[in-house]
């Protein structure tokens, strides 16, 4: 049994994705994708204090915001992820252009990613044919299984929203009550499992604690790379 956490680093581009826009005047909804880097700093202290390394999907118009703190996740190991640039739901754009614009400001900090999660975690056809042209490997959006599996070319490492940070802070869930429901399905998974947290939700004050129990819980962890290598 293998565990990824996974961190999409979405900052302000995530707000592409929320309904009801446009938000360039909504300055609460902002502020809070704003504290993307804070909560990403604490999020960072809880890794390095358990030695865990993750997996980081961002933005490229997110990185290109804060290009050093990107570097020095790769410098302490960390992976980065494609997750579009502008977090622009697929379907609604240029397909080609949102990916090969990811692509060039990832390679401003000289990464070349092999894996890709679609924003919102939609992903339409027409994307993930374009994938394996662009060279990528690996996909971390679909939900068609708990173990990793084969689409076509690429290795699909699921997800699901039971494992994501996303609903229950919509609702104010207790962090004791999501940290059971996470290690409940550790402790009955078969394979590979991802976890996957937002910054701007799970570094906010004692919400931490769930990233910190988890962590104790299942000891180590892998990197999609590491798990796409094994799989």
């Amino acid at each position: 049994m293998s565990v990824s956490v996974t961190v999409d680093v979405d900052g302000l581009a995530g707000l592409a994705c929320r309904p009801g826009g446009p938000w360039e005047g909504r300055l609460t909804a902002r502020s809070e994708h704003e504290y993307v880097w804070r909560g990403l700093e604490r999020v960072v202290a809880v890794l390095d204090r358990h030695g865990a390394r993750a997996t980081f999907y961002v933005p490229g118009a997110t990185l290109l915001e804060n290009p050093g703190v990107f570097a020095e996740l790769l410098a302490a190991g960390h992976e980065i992820g494609h997750h579009g640039h502008e977090h622009l739901p697929t379907g609604t754009a240029d397909e080609r252009a949102e990916l090969q614009r990811g692509l060039d400001a990832l390679a401003t900090i000289g990464v070349r990613p092999l894996g890709y999660r679609s924003p919102g975690w939609e992903l339409t056809p027409r994307t993930l044919a374009l994938l394996p042209e662009l060279g990528f490997v690996w996909d971390s959006s679909l939900m068609g299984d708990e173990r990793p599996y084969r689409l076509g070319p690429l290795l699909e490492l699921p997800v699901h929203w039971r494992l994501d940070d996303v609903p229950y802070w919509s609702r104010c869930a207790d962090p004791r009550h999501v940290l059971a429901i996470w290690t409940a399905e550790h402790d009955h998974a078969d394979g590979h499992l991802t976890y996957t947290i937002h910054p701007e939700l799970t570094g906010r004050g004692h919400r931490l604690t769930l990233l910190d129990g988890l962590l104790d819980h299942t000891g180590p962890t892998i990197t999609h790379g590491d798990a796409a290598a094994a799989a």
